[in-house]
């Protein structure tokens, strides 16, 4: 299982996007391994990370779906949109995932980050309807953000999408910044005041709820390390 969250800012100095997610690896509710689910894309403003299915067969084996990602990184040209991208990565999974998984395993992809003019673009390549059921039918590509949430979030606000068991951070996100956060910028604790800083936050709260399904749930399915990066304009 996974928890992915993937957040577009609208920020003064333009938009931001910050991507996180734990890399705990499951066989059904066994826990498998480690690996990590959120990558920087070489050569572009955007990032990628997955939930669900976690392998790709190749041949006799099965390549982690970690490593397949990157080996997709080298078939991107610098001069591809986000748009192309999530078209190439949906056509390579049909071509690489077997209709029977994809009958039968969720699997999903956020692509995100800053086209050419520095406003952010949140792209969704699933086998999964709204819904989270299976469609029995390709992977397909959406584009979310300038599409449909956009134009209705205000300046300075923030837009959330998450998937994996998201059960605790929908129970806490908020609550989170309601508590500790309200003590940030007080007496003898710093501000969050640069992307780097909001970050290492948007880290500690995925820490928190990481650390609270490995003590208290009976299904190992979300795990630290927790992985953290941010997309704006100059990285």
């Amino acid at each position: 299982m996974t928890l992915l969250t993937t957040e577009v800012h609208r920020a003064v100095a333009g938009d931001v996007v910050v991507f996180a997610a734990d890399r705990r690896i499951t066989c059904g509710t066994r826990a498998v391994g480690d690996r990590a689910k959120i990558f920087r894309i070489p050569n572009h403003q955007a990032g990628i990370g997955y939930f669900g299915l976690a392998e790709v067969p190749t041949g006799s084996s099965r390549q982690p779906m970690s490593e397949w990602i990157q080996d997709f990184f080298f078939q991107l040209d610098p001069n591809d949109n986000l748009a192309s991208i999530a078209g190439r990565l949906a056509s390579a999974l049909n071509a690489a995932v077997p209709k029977d998984w994809r009958d039968q395993e969720v699997s999903g992809f956020h692509l995100a980050g800053l086209d050419a003019y520095g406003k952010a673009e949140f792209w969704f390549i699933r086998n999964i309807n709204d819904a989270g059921n299976l469609t029995g039918s390709d992977f397909q590509a959406r584009e979310d953000f300038q599409s449909r949430d956009a134009p209705t979030l205000p300046p300075r606000a923030v837009q959330i999408y998450r998937n994996g068991d998201i059960r605790a951070h929908v129970a806490t996100w908020g609550k989170i910044d309601d508590s500790f956060g309200s003590l940030l910028g007080t007496a003898s604790f710093r501000s969050l005041t640069t992307v780097d800083d909001y970050t290492d936050w948007v880290r500690f709260k995925l820490e928190l709820i990481a650390q609270f399904y490995e003590r208290y749930s009976t299904e190992s399915i979300i795990g630290a390390p927790i992985d953290a990066f941010a997309i704006c304009n100059g990285t």
